[in-house]
């Protein structure tokens, strides 16, 4: 990894760490998406979410992504022995919903159990951009990438800055 991308995504963790409470083992939550894209790069995956968010990782992912890769077939059988690798994120639902629905419903609107989020859905990063304390990587041609906060993240870092120094 470059050093200015190190120096940055380090001043990143730290952030979520200072005011949000994130610790380590850090908590990803992958989507199918990624598995697959990870598989087809030769990227692993795991590895590169140790360096990037400098610390040590715990993978998770739901039953919701893991139904979405079995719907796949044989075709993507690679992802998901990869996936059952991960550790399995209970999320309640009777029926699989779409991954992006599931990941969004874990997470909830808080992000109360800081997971950082994984995915390659455009749509559902976006919604994740609203909610505060989410971290959100992706792969973008081969380089995990750790995008930098949400507006929501930095409101939230400053309403509670404002609260501790009134305190």
């Amino acid at each position: 990894m470059r050093q200015k991308r190190a120096k940055a995504y380090r001043k990143l963790m730290h952030l979520y760490s200072q005011s949000f409470g994130f610790r380590q083992p850090y908590q990803a939550l992958v989507d199918a998406e990624t598995c697959k894209a990870s598989i087809s790069l030769k990227i692993d995956i795991v590895k590169q979410l140790g360096t990037v968010l400098q610390g040590e990782v715990k993978p998770m992912i739901t039953q919701c992504c893991i139904h979405e890769l079995y719907l796949e077939g044989k075709f993507q059988q690679p992802a998901t022995d990869l996936a059952k690798t991960f550790e399995r994120r209970k999320c309640n639902h009777k029926e699989a919903i779409p991954g992006d629905d599931c990941l969004l419903s874990v997470v909830g609107d808080k992000n109360k159990h800081r997971y950082v989020i994984v995915t390659q859905s455009q749509p559902l990063r976006a919604k994740l951009r609203t909610v505060p304390a989410a971290p959100i990587v992706h792969i973008n041609r081969s380089v995990v990438i750790l995008e930098p906060p949400s507006d929501a993240t930095l409101r939230t870092k400053a309403m509670v800055s404002d609260l501790e120094g009134l305190g």
